[in-house]
C-alpha cells in the first residue's frame, strides 16, 4: 500500500523517538571501524551487514521522502507569498532588518558599541586637553622675550620688502 508524503512525514517522526543514549548503547562499534568489533562468526558477520544494507535502504528511503515534503512545503509557502503579495525583494529586505535586529541585539554587539563610545569619549578628552596644552604653550611662546625678538625682526624685514612704512604686528601676518 502507497502512503501519501505526509503519511510518511508522520510515520518518520513517530519513529523517531530513539533518543541519542538509545542509539550510542545500541552498537559497541566505533565510529571509524566500520565493523561491529564483537562478531568473529562469518555468518554473524554477513547477516550484520546485510541488516545494515537494508538499514541503509530504508534512511536513504525516508531522506528522499523527506525531500519531496520539504519540496511540497516550499512550494505551498511560495505560492501563499504570491497570493498574499509578498516579493522577494520584501522577504530579502525583512531578512536583512530581522537578521540586523538580531546583531544589535546581541551581548558581544552591546559590549563592542559600549566599548566604542568609551573610547571615542576618551579620545575626545586627550585631545581637547592636548589642544589646550598646546594653545597654553603657543601663548606662554608669544610672552618670551626671544619670540618678541623675533616677531620685531620679522615686522622689519616685512616693512622693508614692502617699501612702506606702516607698522604690523604679528597678528597681520595670519590669514
Amino acid at each position: 500500500m502507497s502512503m501519501t508524503p505526509e503519511e510518511k512525514d508522520h510515520e518518520l517522526y513517530d519513529n523517531a523517538e530513539m533518543t541519542n543514549e538509545n542509539l550510542y548503547n545500541s552498537t559497541t562499534a566505533s565510529p571509524d571501524s566500520g565493523v561491529h568489533p564483537n562478531i568473529t562468526d562469518p555468518v554473524e558477520h554477513a547477516r550484520q551487514q546485510e541488516e545494515w544494507r537494508q538499514e541503509l535502504i530504508k534512511v536513504d528511503d525516508e531522506i528522499q521522502t523527506l525531500r519531496q515534503v520539504l519540496s511540497a512545503k516550499v512550494r505551498r509557502s511560495q505560492e501563499l507569498k504570491q497570493k498574499l503579495g509578498i516579493t522577494p525583494l520584501q522577504e530579502w529586505q525583512h531578512d536583512i532588518q530581522s537578521g540586523l535586529k538580531t546583531v544589535t541585539e546581541s551581548d558581544v554587539y552591546q559590549k563592542t558599541s559600549h566599548g566604542l563610545k568609551v573610547a571615542g569619549e576618551k579620545t575626545t578628552e586627550a585631545l581637547s586637553s592636548i589642544g589646550t596644552s598646546v594653545s597654553k604653550k603657543m601663548v606662554d611662546l608669544r610672552s618670551t622675550t626671544a619670540f618678541k625678538s623675533f616677531e620685531e625682526k620679522m615686522e622689519s624685514a616685512y616693512t622693508q620688502v614692502k617699501g612702506g612704512s606702516r607698522r604690523t604686528s604679528w597678528d597681520d601676518l595670519r590669514y
